[in-house]
């Protein structure tokens, strides 16, 4: 059994500095996420840990701005919801490599970090396909909201939900993908564009954040009534 007060007088001298980068808070989920961040940091304080937080935008360059900062801090472990790139892969291997401990969280990148905390989700993709499955009747044209490209926890979900509907339900076909960027002015937009593009959408399926504003598009159209929508 260590002793806490031993440890907390070890890890007083060491004056650790933990990085942390997520995207902005657009998306409520990041709120909840914040929080765990600052309840740990909380109980981190008495080891004389300091918690050095980043939110940027989906923006490959932006996420590498934060890094350079955090490594110019003098971080030596970096906590990172990343873009999915080579470029940022890249980079999270040289911090491996400059003995910077990184732990990816919520979406996950090929590279050098030493662990992944978040869900499964080519498995949530597959689940959301399920439920629409059995949730629906008769033809379905499907339109997919997805946050970007760039975020692998979208493309899982995606890649999920398309493989199980091939294999699984062929009379639902998706129409058409739109990017909103977890924003929900923009969610609006787009489904509105999309919706207008194409009356015959009669299911949505929305891989991130930005429900609200997609919601409020298919009301505005007047489209609530027939329309069957999965989150």
């Amino acid at each position: 059994q260590p002793n806490k007060a031993g440890l907390m007088l070890a890890a007083q001298k060491k004056n650790i500095k933990i990085g942390v980068i997520l995207f902005s808070d657009s998306n409520p989920f990041f709120k909840e996420v914040l929080e765990g961040v600052a309840a740990k940091e909380k109980e981190l304080t008495g080891y004389n840990c300091t918690i050095l937080i980043k939110q940027v935008s989906f923006e490959e360059k932006a996420q590498f701005q934060a890094m350079e900062e955090l490594l110019a801090e003098g971080i030596h472990g970096l906590v990172i919801s990343p873009y999915n790139s080579l470029f940022i892969a890249s980079e999270i291997d040289r911090f491996s490599d400059l003995g910077i401990a990184v732990v990816t969280v919520n979406t996950d990148i090929l590279s050098k970090r030493i662990a992944y905390v978040g869900s499964n989700y080519q498995l949530s993709g597959k689940t959301a396909a399920g439920l629409m499955g059995q949730m629906t009747h008769g033809e379905c044209k499907v339109g997919i909201v997805t946050g970007s490209e760039h975020i692998l926890c979208h493309s899982e979900r995606i890649c999920g939900f398309k493989e199980t509907l091939n294999q699984n339900y062929p009379r639902l076909t998706v129409v058409e993908m739109v990017e909103n960027h977890d924003d929900d002015v923009e969610s609006f937009e787009k489904v509105t564009k999309m919706l207008t593009a194409h009356p015959e959408i009669n299911t949505l399926y929305f891989v991130a954040g930005g429900v609200y504003g997609g919601c409020q598009a298919v009301l505005s159209l007047g489209r609530a009534e027939g329309m069957k929508i999965f989150a």
